[in-house]
């Protein structure tokens, strides 16, 4: 079941690509700090989440810029939240 599983790859959606197990547990283990065996025990939806985390950290410490912070519009009552 879970090796018929695909994924679209980035900016081509009719184009499957089918996952790439052992990239997975290279970067778990090696950019994100886990063991194999913690690896291999993740949900993949768990492991996408803490990699798109892992992005934009890197990109914040690639690019050394501070975070964009909106400035907030002042809210004259609860109703118009």
């Amino acid at each position: 079941m879970l090796l018929n599983k695909k994924i679209l790859t980035k900016g081509a959606e009719d184009e499957e690509k089918p996952i790439d197990f052992p990239w997975l547990i290279y970067f778990g283990m090696n950019k994100l700090g886990f063991s194999y065996r913690e690896v291999g025990q993740m949900y993949f939806g768990f492991w996408a989440d803490l990699y798109e985390t892992y992005k934009k950290q890197y990109n914040f410490e690639i690019k050394r810029a501070a975070y964009r912070v909106d400035e907030m519009e002042p809210v004259s009552s609860l109703s118009a939240l």
